[in-house]
């Protein structure tokens, strides 16, 4: 049975050109105004326009309403720039319009830089800024006649989704082709090393972007440390972790992550420059190290190693259910944090990239390339076909394998109503992760695995108390949990929770979003709390507290101090009088130690009563879904019957079956990332020959 739809075409048009897929990353952008400049020039352009003023749009953080830029010429100048941002973040980068009016001007070209913080807007505004241009010099390209053609939608997909990717799958006549050995589709955590390990081994390879930018989110990656763990303690690690997986993972990738982590992300940490270690190093040293900073750290990029999360998961693992011991066994992991923000790992990658490049002429990059289509017959895969910036179809030849690295799909509605309904309603982290790579294997005969997509959804950015078991109340100011959850499974329990439009909600939750809720504790949770933070250290995540805060993402801080519960209630947006019941009745549990609402433990209640008070809106937004095609532990993505799909591997978040559960298991921090650089590791060595 199939499925008939239009094939489209997927790029936005803006007068006479054709723009590109916009730019997008994990950093949010933008201002929230609409500026405009003007210049007396007579410096020669790079062509000879057409006077006149031309206008294009292109997609930022908005994936409804686009930026738009409206640019004026004369003969041989650029004489005047209009740029509206008015919908794009608030809080990101207010003067960003004004500021990239005047690079625009005082360069005379698109080809600036952007601004920092602010790369998905900055990165939207000069692909229609380049459009304008290309007007204003005659430069077009229409929209062919053979994106208008019938296509057929294969099996496992619906018309639905492959409309919100940018997958083609008609028959495409390509303008150019292009041969290498393998050919990476997304540069992102897994992406980047893949094309990286494939280049050092002496493939000639491309890596394909859709954005213009390197992109990935999130601040740590980890890995298992094989020197500090015993052979059975990495079984019981593989046990723990499938446990928490609801015992669906395939066991043979969580090997496969076991056994190969370490050398996989200190090839990261070595080839970003952050570290001085052997070419694969020994996790253990820089777990090891009592200042990670002090070892960790690129200087040229200011970007460092802040910590290392380090904990033996089998000798002593303890959570506030339950303690494992295992005796003698153990297994380690390490994870370095990489920061401050607002850089992330996206910066890391980026800078891994160009080092790699730096040594090996062999690996080619094309941003503003989104693959549109895999070339496969006959259960075999050979190739892909993307377009450039031009409108141009471009078909890369792959001769010894296609790694697919595109990201998850949550920003494709369809396919998350089919396949992860529970984050339906949630506000996304992320922008245009649009199930490209899904789609694309999926035509080629993968099967995606089965229903109960793992997600993950948190907040780490609001304030830092994200994990105390503090009074948890929701916008109307009413408790509704055992607040001993931990936040990390709030993606679950606020489904139930009522909606609320705060700052930050995506364009398609007009009327607010679910995921909103609030802790609320006194001054004296320095002597109850889990973690205790000094006050100093939370000042900076209250709005207007501190100039400048660092390692914050500014517009996403909201956490509030204040003198009385009325004032706290107004600063979070909650009905003061509700509030006060709540803590009333909160408080009265507190003196009869049982809580005999919701059943939390005793020990994490304690009283608030004493002045300031303290207020932390959570948001919890989706991160990211962790599911995709079927896949065996070199990457390789399996059809229907489990049979290898020769020539295709599927890696990061288009690969399945290493989670299971309904939610991504918090039992060690940075296991998505350090997932994505083993797997992108492995597919490369398997495409090379070398596994």
């Amino acid at each position: 049975m199939s499925n008939k739809t239009p094939r489209r075409n997927f790029l936005h048009t803006a007068g006479l050109g054709t723009l590109g897929a916009a730019a997008a990353g994990l950093l949010t952008a933008c201002g929230d105004k609409a500026a405009s400049g003007s210049v007396a020039s007579s410096a020669a352009a790079a062509g000879t326009y057409t006077a006149g003023t031309y206008s294009a749009t292109a997609t930022g953080i908005n994936t409804t309403t686009p930026v738009t830029v409206t640019m004026t010429f004369s003969a041989d100048a650029i004489t005047d720039v209009q740029i509206d941002v008015a919908n794009e973040t608030k809080g990101y980068g207010a003067d960003i319009a004004d500021e990239m009016v005047k690079k625009i001007l005082d360069a005379q070209s698109s080809e600036v830089d952007g601004h920092s913080g602010a790369t998905i807007t900055s990165g939207a505004i000069k692909k229609a800024a380049e459009s304008c241009i290309n007007q204003a010099k005659g430069v077009a390209v229409a929209p062919t006649e053979a994106s208008k053609a019938e296509t057929v939608v294969p099996d496992g997909l619906t018309t639905e989704e492959v409309e919100s990717s940018v997958v083609e799958l008609g028959d495409i006549t390509p303008d150019e082709t292009k041969d290498f050995d393998v050919v990476v589709v997304g540069a992102g955590a897994a992406g980047v090393p893949a094309a990286g390990w494939a280049a050092e081994l002496g493939g000639h390879v491309a890596l394909l972007q859709k954005q213009s930018i390197v992109v990935s989110q999130g601040n740590c990656g980890s890995a298992i440390i094989k020197s500090k763990s015993t052979e059975a303690g990495k079984k019981m690690w593989v046990h723990m972790t499938n446990g928490l997986c609801d015992w669906r993972a395939d066991t043979s990738l969580l090997n496969a992550y076991v056994e190969n982590s370490e050398e996989a992300l200190m090839w990261y940490l070595n080839r970003a420059g952050l570290t001085d270690q052997t070419e694969y190093g020994d996790g253990s040293l820089v777990d090891s190290n009592k200042d990670p900073s002090s070892l960790l750290h690129n200087d040229e990029k200011e970007i460092f190693a802040y910590m290392c999360t380090s904990q033996d998961l089998t000798g002593v693992w303890k959570d506030r259910m339950d303690t494992y011991d295992f005796g003698d066994e153990h297994c380690y992991f390490f994870a370095p944090w990489i920061g401050p923000k607002p850089k992330n790992v996206g910066d890391v990658l980026a800078t891994v990239l160009e080092n790699v490049q730096a040594k090996n002429s062999n690996l080619e990059t094309f941003f503003n390339t989104p693959a549109v289509k895999l070339v496969h017959a006959d259960g075999k895969v050979t190739g892909v076909i993307a377009k450039d910036e031009s409108g141009k179809y471009i078909q890369f030849n792959a001769s010894k394998g296609v790694i697919l690295a595109t990201g998850d799909y949550m920003n494709n509605e369809a396919m998350v109503k089919r396949w992860c309904p529970d984050v339906d309603g949630y506000d996304k982290k992320q922008y245009q992760k649009t199930g490209d790579g899904h789609i694309m294997a999926i035509d080629a005969g993968a099967k995606m695995e089965n229903l109960g997509h793992t997600k993950m959804m948190h907040d780490f950015d609001s304030g830092l108390m994200y994990e105390e078991p503090f009074l948890y109340v929701n916008m109307e100011g009413k408790r509704f949990c055992n607040e001993d959850t931990g936040f990390v499974y709030m993606g679950n329990i606020t489904k139930y929770v009522p909606k609320f439009n705060g700052n930050n909600v995506d364009a398609n939750h007009p009327d607010g979003s679910l995921g909103w809720y609030c802790q609320i504790y006194d001054n004296d949770y320095m002597s109850y709390a889990n973690g205790p933070i000094p006050e100093q250290v939370m000042t900076k995540y209250i709005p207007g507290a501190v100039e400048n805060p660092q390692g914050v993402f500014t517009n996403l801080i909201d956490t509030y101090k204040a003198d009385t519960i009325e004032e706290l209630a107004g600063l979070l947006g909650i009905p003061a009088d509700e509030l006060q019941k709540t803590i009333d009745r909160y408080n009265e549990l507190c003196d009869k130690g049982s809580d005999v609402d919701f059943g939390k433990k005793s020990t994490y209640m304690h009283k608030i009563e004493k002045a300031p008070f303290w207020g932390i809106r959570k948001h919890i937004r989706v991160s990211a879904i962790c599911a995709g095609v079927n896949t065996n532990a070199n990457g390789q993505a399996l059809d229907a019957d489990g049979n290898v799909i020769d020539g295709l591997y599927c890696v990061g978040n288009v690969g399945g079956v290493f989670y299971g559960g309904a939610d991504y298991p918090f039992h060690q921090t940075g296991l998505s990332l350090g997932r994505c650089y083993t797997f992108g590791m492995l597919a490369a060595k398997h495409a090379m020959g070398q596994l």
